[in-house]
């Protein structure tokens, strides 16, 4: 489920953002894949170099302090009040694309 990577960075920030401007602590999200599926072309990738990837340690987001609320983000905010640091990624795996 190639859109799962999007969606979890979706929710970390949105918890992020959200647990700052209330000053409560961000919580957990969960998502349950309904329809995960891989094609037969796909395993030999998926089997002999995805899962046996070792994880890198989480990055670390960074969300401006002065962001108080949500008129903050409407009114002021930018791309340049959020950063990212200590990522690291895999090489990319070339897998075929199946319909």
């Amino acid at each position: 489920n190639i859109g799962l990577n999007f969606n979890m960075v979706q929710v970390y920030v949105f918890l992020a953002i959200m647990a700052q401007i209330t000053g409560k602590k961000a919580g957990v999200a969960y998502h349950k894949i309904v329809n995960g599926h891989i094609y037969e072309d796909q395993l030999t990738p998926m089997r002999d170099i995805q899962l046996k990837r070792e994880p890198f340690n989480a990055p670390k987001f960074h969300i401006n302090p002065k962001i108080k609320t949500l008129e903050d983000l409407e009114t002021w905010v930018t791309l340049d009040d959020f950063e990212v640091t200590d990522y690291q990624c895999h090489d990319p795996i070339q897998y075929p694309f199946s319909v």
